[in-house]
């Protein structure tokens, strides 16, 4: 309950005023295709929504115009999941589950696919890796550290990772994951994008923000939010909708500048007025549908048939999705140099 107020709090905050751009359509994706860069260019700027707010002081249009620094020095900060959520612990209709280190391996793998595809895509940027940004000394003074529940030195998922499940099974617990070696800066188990990112200004963990930007010199860091699901087909008892079989990829990703470097940019237009806040440059969501088959005979409920069935393409998502996420980044990027 504290969480959905807390969240309500937060939405009708950053709702007014925001300009939005992008997203006109929602697809049920194949990931048998393999697309080229220029087909995922074109696909991103239908999927993805790109969201904008003006602060508190100054306007977006001036802070980032003619004459103020360019965003070119970036690195992720923030790096959260919420894969296969199960918050009462008992299995239902969605037949595979992870354990907690399922999870985490899952959520090192889909860092590693956004830092793999940043450098790869933003080779003008000036990427900061996640590992050099755990070694900053002031990296480590907030929040606090993530749990090591893969307890070995492992990217690959095993059979005791994932698996199927009949109905009122115990599951894990675990909703909120973050990659070994990060912070976990959430609160009240609220996470830390639903508090950080969007189109707005953030008062939390700015300091954060703030310390670790002026130790690694960055000109702004990336926060993302990665959801994965999935459900067998049935009947929604609430509204009696036919729900069919399918695993649904969301992301959500900020731009976001220390309030030191917004300070910078206000001083330049002589503004005096200088909130003590992280700016948002830039917000990011989309997500696509991909139909697949949960519902098998009781054979060929194995790992082989996960590995191929579900992860294989949830990966094969994931990747396209992130990377015209990061496509829309580098273009609204581009417009500050």
């Amino acid at each position: 309950m504290l969480r959905l107020i807390l969240c309500s709090l937060i939405f009708s905050s950053c709702s007014m005023g925001v300009i939005k751009s992008g997203g006109d359509h929602k697809y049920l994706y194949d990931p048998t295709v393999s697309y080229r860069s220029d087909e995922l260019a074109e696909l991103s700027s239908q999927v993805v929504t790109a969201s904008q707010k003006d602060p508190q002081s100054g306007k977006l249009s001036s802070l980032f115009g003619k004459g103020q620094k360019a965003i070119k020095r970036i690195g992720i900060v923030v790096f959260e999941t919420e894969i296969q959520p199960t918050r009462d612990g008992l299995s239902k209709l969605d037949k595979i589950y992870l354990s907690s280190a399922g999870k985490q391996i899952i959520t090192e793998n889909f860092l590693r696919l956004w830092e793999q595809s940043i450098k790869v895509l933003g080779t003008e940027l000036d990427f900061v890796s996640s590992a050099k940004i755990k070694k900053s000394k002031s990296f480590h003074q907030y929040g606090s550290e993530v749990e090591d529940v893969i307890l070995s030195k492992r990217s690959i998922l095993a059979p005791d990772d994932i698996f199927f499940l009949g109905n009122g099974k115990n599951t894990t617990m675990a909703t909120v994951m973050n990659p070994r070696g990060m912070r976990d800066l959430s609160l009240l188990l609220v996470p830390a994008y639903e508090l950080m990112g969007g189109p707005k200004w953030s008062e939390h963990q700015k300091q954060f923000i703030n310390d670790v930007s002026k130790e690694l010199h960055l000109d702004a860091v990336i926060i993302v939010m990665s959801s994965v699901s999935w459900t067998a087909a049935h009947i929604d008892k609430h509204s009696g909708e036919n729900i069919s079989e399918e695993i649904r990829v969301k992301l959500q990703s900020s731009i976001l500048l220390p309030f030191t470097n917004y300070h910078e940019r206000l001083t330049n237009l002589k503004i005096k007025d200088q909130p003590n806040t992280t700016l948002c440059f830039r917000s990011y969501e989309s997500e696509l549908r991909i139909p697949f088959t949960i519902t098998l005979p009781s054979e060929l409920e194995t790992f082989d048939t996960i590995e191929s069935e579900l992860l294989n393409p949830m990966f094969k998502t994931y990747k396209d999705l992130a990377q015209m996420t990061i496509m829309n980044q580098i273009v609204d990027l581009k417009k500050t140099w």
